[in-house]
C-alpha cells in the first residue's frame, strides 16, 4: 500500500473513531474513551505516514499548559502524590479537545457531529422516559447511573439543541424547525425529570446566551429567580420536597454547607499548592462536627466537595485556582469572540457553546462536575468544536452557511 493510500485509510479511520466517540458521549463513557485512543492512534499514524504535523496552535494552549502545570506540581508535594498522580490521567479526557478541533475540517462534519450527539442523547432520553414511565427509575438516569450526571448531560444538550433549532429555523423546508424543537422539548423534559436543581439552574443561567433580545434575557433572569425562591421555599417544607424533589432538599443543602466548610478549613492548612489530587473522604470524616453527625447519619462521606472551585482550590491550591480560572477565561473568552463571526452557523453554535459552558458552571457551584467523565467529555467536545470553528472562520470573515 502507498503512502497516499495509507494516509486515506488513517484518515478514514480517524473519522470514523471520532463519530464512535461523539455517537457514545451520553451512552458509554468506555467506549467513548476507547474511541478516542483508537482516534489519536490513527490520527498520530496519519502525522508519520506523512513526515508532518497535523496540528496546529490554538488560543487555549497557554490555559491548558498552565494547569496541567499547577496539577503537576500540586502532585509534587501531594499529601499522597502517588495517588494524585494516578489522578493525572483525567487529563486523557481534556486531549478530546485537541481530537475534535484538528479532526473538524468542514461546516458539514460539524454540523453532522452536533447531530450526532443531540439525536444520541434524545435517543437516551426515550429510553430514560419509558423506565421512569414504569417506575424502574424514581429519577430518570437514561443510560447512566446517577441522576446528577443524567441532570448534567441532558442540560448540555438541551442548550445546544436551542442553537440547533435557530441554525434549523432559518433553513428552508417547514418541519426542519418543528423536528428540532422536538427534540429540544424531548430534551427538557428529560432534564425537568432528572430532579437535579444544580441542573436546572444550569440550564435556565446558560439559556440567555441563546437570545439576542435585552428583556428576553431580563425576563430569565426573572425566571431563574422564581425557581431558586421556589427550590428554598419546598426544600424547607418535607411534604413539598419530596413531591417535587428527590429526598429532603434541605438536608442536601445543609450537607453542601457543611462540604464547603470542611474545604475551606482544608484550604486554610494547605493555601499555595492544596492536597495534591486525592481523594478527601478520610480528612473529611474526620472533621466533621456534631453537628454534620447528626445530618451524615447512615449516609457515607463523599470524596469531594460538591463545588468545582473549593475543589480545586483545596487539592491544587491558591496556584491551581488561578491556572483553573485563567483556563477557563480562555476558553470563555474563545466562544465570546466566536460570537461575533459573520459566520452564521459560528455564530449561532458559538451562541449554544457558552450557553452549555455557563450552564456547566453554575452546575458546578453544587457538583463536583468537572471530574465527572460523562459530563466533562461532553465540555471538551464542544470546546473542540469552538477550535475547528475558530480555524475555519475568523470573526470578520463573511460565510452564508
Amino acid at each position: 500500500m502507498d503512502r497516499k493510500k495509507l494516509a486515506y485509510f488513517l484518515d478514514q479511520t480517524t473519522q470514523l473513531a471520532m463519530v464512535g466517540f461523539v455517537g457514545s458521549l451520553p451512552v458509554s463513557i468506555a467506549f467513548t474513551q476507547s474511541s478516542l485512543f483508537l482516534g489519536w492512534l490513527a490520527w498520530l499514524l496519519k502525522c508519520l505516514v506523512e513526515k508532518r504535523w497535523n496540528g496546529f496552535k490554538t488560543p487555549l494552549d497557554l490555559g491548558f499548559v498552565l494547569f496541567l502545570a499547577s496539577a503537576l506540581l500540586s502532585t509534587v508535594f501531594s499529601l499522597s502524590p502517588w495517588e494524585s498522580f494516578i489522578s493525572l490521567k483525567k487529563f486523557y479526557l481534556l486531549s478530546a479537545v485537541y481530537f475534535i478541533g484538528f479532526n473538524v475540517k468542514s461546516q458539514e462534519r460539524l454540523l453532522e457531529l452536533v447531530k450526532l450527539f443531540l439525536m444520541m442523547t434524545a435517543l437516551t432520553g426515550v429510553y430514560g422516559l419509558v423506565m421512569f414511565g414504569f417506575g424502574y427509575q424514581p429519577r430518570l438516569l437514561a443510560a447512566q447511573g446517577m441522576a446528577m450526571t443524567s441532570g448534567g448531560i441532558f442540560m448540555l444538550a438541551g442548550l445546544l439543541s436551542f442553537a440547533w433549532y435557530r441554525y434549523q429555523a432559518q433553513i428552508p423546508g417547514k418541519w426542519r424547525w418543528a423536528q428540532s424543537l422536538a427534540v429540544s422539548a424531548l430534551l427538557c423534559s428529560c432534564l425537568v425529570l432528572t430532579r437535579t436543581v444544580s441542573s436546572w439552574f444550569g440550564f435556565i443561567t446558560g439559556f440567555p446566551a441563546l437570545i439576542s433580545s435585552w428583556w428576553k434575557r431580563a425576563v430569565m433572569l426573572v425566571l431563574t429567580g422564581l425557581l431558586m425562591a421556589g427550590v428554598f421555599y419546598t426544600a424547607n417544607n418535607l411534604r413539598l420536597s419530596f413531591m417535587f424533589f428527590y429526598g429532603n432538599k434541605a438536608t442536601s443543602w445543609n450537607m453542601r454547607l457543611g462540604f464547603w466548610r470542611m474545604g475551606w478549613q482544608l484550604i486554610k492548612e494547605r493555601p499555595v499548592l492544596g492536597t495534591g489530587m486525592i481523594d478527601l473522604g478520610q480528612r473529611l470524616k474526620g472533621m466533621r462536627t456534631a453537628e454534620d453527625e447528626e445530618i451524615w447519619q447512615d449516609i457515607p462521606m463523599g470524596g469531594h466537595l460538591h463545588n468545582n472551585f473549593v475543589q480545586i482550590a483545596a487539592t491544587r491550591g491558591i496556584t491551581g485556582l488561578a491556572a483553573f480560572l485563567f483556563m477557563w477565561f480562555t476558553i470563555f473568552a474563545l466562544a465570546v469572540k466566536l460570537m461575533g463571526s459573520k459566520s452564521r452557523l459560528t455564530g449561532i453554535f458559538a451562541g449554544g457553546i457558552l450557553a452549555a459552558l455557563a450552564g456547566f458552571q453554575i452546575n458546578g457551584l453544587a457538583e463536583w462536575n468537572f471530574s465527572d467523565s460523562e459530563v466533562i467529555t461532553i465540555i471538551w467536545f464542544l470546546v473542540g468544536l469552538s477550535i475547528a470553528m475558530n480555524k475555519m472562520f475568523s470573526p470578520d470573515q463573511k460565510c452564508n452557511i
